[in-house]
């Protein structure tokens, strides 16, 4: 058990909402909020030198089921691999327990938590089988777990009000449900995180899939939008509404490359996701670093470093908080953190090198 009231000396802190950084740091948390950030070390506190306090990270999208054999469907076409319901990936699905499932999944979270992730948005597959292990899995998590669960059978409002009962929200899988079944999954489930994808592929993206989903479903949540249109990326960012890229999700399968200078620019609320557990790794640094290259190599000589680490940590609002006062503390501490402290570009040397993790204070209550 942490201490109801304590005091945090740090060598440097990413604080507030646009993450800005100050040097020789004290923080002080009372029962879990914190009280006061104040500058320079108290000799009351704690003291953690050539170091660095962010907020956590969050895990936007993951499919959590996949890493139970990892690597499937690795020369398979994207829809051959993971398409919903006749790919590899059910195949492999529905040949494993409820048990091996199960501690698949436990071990994703044990993993992320590890590399510093405290929240995980997880697509759920295998209907009513997969909600439950997720309702299990929720409850010996050791960090924030959110399931969206999913119907792979008949979609009904009645099996809707039973799956709801042992998820966060539902997680679509493409617009191709149909839009009577879309509109019946908002209305049952309008008071829970949607989430939903849209234009992963160029295929998607012609069959106008952002419209229909905006249209029926209404998610909080869009994922991937490889390959939207500035048209589109502009109505997203009109809308509020959150967007999750998985670039090396897409560069695996071969989807296309998202345009993540043109999300930003045009004022997407960005998050990162890791997307398929068996063929990505739960490490939302190396997520982070291939979203950095891949928009300097669709703008070249930019820099999206400081965005890119606010889609991990400030923007998704989902249990993690931005390092001020009145915030409950959800934090990490780094170090050391050598290239930071020497880099003239520190946002980008944290994203290339964040050092290891040397305290965890304050996780999200689940």
């Amino acid at each position: 058990m942490e201490a109801s009231s304590r005091i945090v000396n740090v060598e440097y802190a990413l604080l507030g909402q646009e993450l800005e950084i100050a040097e020789k740091v004290h923080v002080e948390i009372s029962d879990g909020i914190i009280s006061h950030v104040g500058k320079g070390w108290d000799v009351k506190g704690e003291t953690y030198p050539n170091s660095l306090l962010m907020p956590g990270l969050v895990n936007s999208h993951v499919h959590t089921f996949d890493a139970i054999a990892p690597e499937f469907g690795w020369n398979l076409t994207l829809k051959e691999a993971v398409g919903d319901p006749h790919s590899e990936k059910y195949r492999v699905l529905v040949s494993m327990s409820l048990s091996e499932l199960k501690k698949s999944t436990l071990n994703f979270l044990e993993k992320s938590l590890k590399l510093g992730v405290f929240t995980v948005v997880d697509f759920k597959e295998m209907d009513l089988k997969g909600a439950t292990i997720s309702r299990e899995v929720k409850d010996q998590s050791p960090i924030n777990y959110i399931p969206l669960g999913r119907l792979d059978g008949e979609v009904t409002r009645e099996r809707l009000e039973l799956l709801k009962k042992f998820v966060d929200g539902y997680g679509v899988s493409s617009v191709s449900v149909g839009v009577e079944k879309l509109s019946l999954i908002r209305d049952v489930f309008r008071d829970r995180i949607t989430a939903i994808h849209v234009s992963e592929t160029l295929r998607h993206n012609l069959l106008s899939d952002l419209e229909v989903a905006l249209s029926t479903l209404e998610p909080e949540i869009l994922v991937h939008g490889t390959h939207l249109t500035e048209e589109e990326i502009i109505l997203v960012a009109e809308k509020g509404m959150k967007l999750v890229v998985c670039p090396r999700s897409n560069l695996w399968f071969s989807a296309g490359i998202p345009n993540i200078p043109m999300m930003i620019k045009r004022g997407v609320r960005l998050l990162l996701g890791t997307d398929n557990a068996g063929v990505t790794d739960p490490d939302l640094w190396k997520e982070m670093e291939v979203a950095l290259l891949l928009s300097r190599l669709r703008d070249p000589g930019s820099d999206f470093s400081r965005e890119i680490l606010k889609s991990v940590t400030v923007n998704p609002e989902l249990g993690v908080y931005p390092i001020q006062e009145g915030n409950r503390i959800t934090g990490l501490i780094l170090g050391p953190v050598p290239r930071f402290e020497t880099s003239i570009n520190k946002y980008m040397a944290l994203i290339k090198e964040p050092g290891k993790i040397i305290k965890v204070l304050g996780l999200p209550r689940t």
